[in-house]
């Protein structure tokens, strides 16, 4: 039976050849095809090995998106940009607008990366037998057929929406290849540092489900912007008020400089607030009070509002805030929990991926 090629990832050309040098080196053939997803765009690339080379591909594809080099402790330093997952649904659409209005501001690339379940990719045994299938091929070729035509028309749609001068304005990389999409989301900021993921949820579709998106927040070692499905639509510049959640934790001063940092080039009131039962401290008070006093020191064009809220439910205290003053994103950190704390006492931040429709920036701490 002659054997067949199968596309394990699209990827940036100058991407694609690393990729090829490295399946090369594990005695793996390579094959790389150019593909039109976007005109006036810079080139990708589907890489394609030998059906009969997927089981060894797989493990040299991983480490090069990064999922083997999660547990270094300082990421590497790539090209800034911003990453944002495709689906294809509404949500995913806004969302893409916005992470294409931030790379603008921002003046950093725009990465999109979609991921579909491919069963070629996904069927491999890792028994000493190896049973081939034929219907499996038959099966990938659609998927993958599938995968290109929508990622194409859905990007078509979105430059269309954008302007095409617009577009052309910010440097574009398009990502396709099969997997799941919250691993292949954290392996690729991480390996590759992004600034911020954007990413929808309150779907329909496997993206955007909200356990993906809470996953994603949750494992994140980089800032995650989160785009509920309801919120209304805003222009990147009419966003004028930030609320931090803080809690006094040591990781405060992190989280913060984070987001200043991607708040820079926006004018915006930051609003610092703590939620606490009605039984009023005055360490609580003398605390904030501190806060203030080192944040406005250290980011004298800032403008900061640190509040004391008092309330039993704090999801509640915050919405009824978040609505008065008219609050166009949150912001908190999420801490890691081992597995039966994350269960039974969710954090904040999950908590209010379902809970709000505000726009929610998320740092891990």
């Amino acid at each position: 039976m002659e054997e067949k090629l199968v596309t394990i990832i699209v990827l940036p050309y100058s991407k694609a050849q690393i990729l090829k040098v490295r399946l090369e080196e594990h005695n793996i053939e390579c094959d790389l095809e150019d593909i039109n997803l976007m005109e006036d765009a810079a080139t990708s690339v589907k890489v394609k090995i030998l059906d009969k080379d997927i089981r060894n591909a797989i493990p040299v594809l991983d480490e090069f998106l990064g999922k083997k080099a999660e547990k270094e402790k300082k990421p590497k330093k790539y090209d800034d940009h911003v990453l944002v997952p495709v689906d294809f649904s509404p949500v995913s659409f806004k969302t893409c607008k916005m992470a294409f209005n931030i790379a603008a501001l921002l003046n950093v690339k725009l990465v999109f990366i979609h991921c579909y379940i491919n069963p070629v990719i996904h069927s491999v045994p890792y028994a000493d037998v190896y049973v081939y299938d034929s219907t499996l091929l038959e099966r990938m070729d659609n998927v993958e057929k599938k995968a290109n035509e929508n990622f194409k028309k859905f990007i078509k749609k979105l430059s269309s929406t954008i302007g095409k001068e617009k577009w052309k304005s910010v440097k574009t990389e398009y990502i396709i290849k099969p997997g799941y999409a919250d691993e292949d989301i954290l392996a690729y900021a991480h390996e590759n540092n992004s600034r911020v993921i954007v990413m929808g949820t309150g779907g329909d579709s496997g993206l955007v489900m909200g356990s993906v998106t809470a996953d994603v927040i949750y494992n994140a070692q980089v800032p995650v912007l989160v785009i509920p499905e309801e919120s209304p639509e805003k222009e990147i510049l009419d966003i004028k008020k930030v609320l931090y959640a803080t809690n006094f934790d040591e990781k405060d001063f992190s989280a913060i400089d984070k987001l200043i940092g991607i708040l820079r080039p926006f004018e915006v009131q930051v609003f610092c607030v703590h939620v606490e039962k009605e039984n009023s401290s005055d360490w609580n008070h003398a605390r904030l009070e501190g806060l203030k006093n080192i944040l406005k020191g250290k980011y004298e064009k800032k403008d900061f509002n640190c509040r004391l809220l008092v309330g039993e439910n704090v999801l509640e205290t915050l919405d009824k805030f978040i609505k008065e003053e008219n609050i166009d994103i949150i912001s908190l950190t999420t801490h890691k929990r081992n597995m039966i704390s994350r269960l039974f006492n969710p954090s904040i931040a999950r908590k209010m991926v379902f809970h709000s429709n505000t726009p929610l920036l998320v740092f891990h701490a």
